[in-house]
């Protein structure tokens, strides 16, 4: 595909600052050569100034855009919520998962044996005193709780 001549042209003259632009380009340079001078400490107030302001500025183009944009909506007979409809509601954000601390509670007991201490949750391996009691012929379900 040729290129034409008016595309190059374009392509390979040289972009031309305003005279603003210039000047604004000169006072950032300054600014960056006496920010060499700083130290650590001074630059890191000089950080938290600066993001203060942005902060501050943005919320002051976030407030005339607004104005702008519903001007321009009153302007054309239409409301925003016409525009953009109804806003959503927000995401509820969940909770992390919580993390468990500790132990677990012990399953319930649900077999005692003939000692006080002889007890089975009826989970896992039989102990020895049940199935001592077993093969002397007794029934599991008469040591149930």
């Amino acid at each position: 595909m040729a290129r034409t001549s008016a595309k190059r042209a374009k392509k390979a003259a040289p972009v031309k600052r305003t005279a603003r632009a210039q000047r604004v380009q000169s006072e950032m340079d300054k600014l960056l050569k006496s920010l060499e001078d700083l130290s650590v400490a001074a630059l890191r107030k000089v950080v938290e100034c600066a993001t203060a302001l942005i902060a501050q500025k943005t919320e002051g183009e976030k407030r005339s855009f607004i104005e702008e944009v519903t001007a321009r909506a009153k302007s054309l007979g239409v409301s925003i919520t016409d525009l953009f409809g109804k806003s959503a509601p927000k995401p509820v954000k969940k909770a992390p998962p919580k993390r468990r601390t500790g132990e677990r509670a012990n399953p319930p007991i649900k077999f005692k044996g003939p000692n006080p201490d002889d007890t089975w949750t009826g989970k896992g391996r039989r102990p020895r005193w049940l199935v001592a009691l077993e093969a002397e012929g007794k029934d599991r379900e008469d040591y149930a709780v």
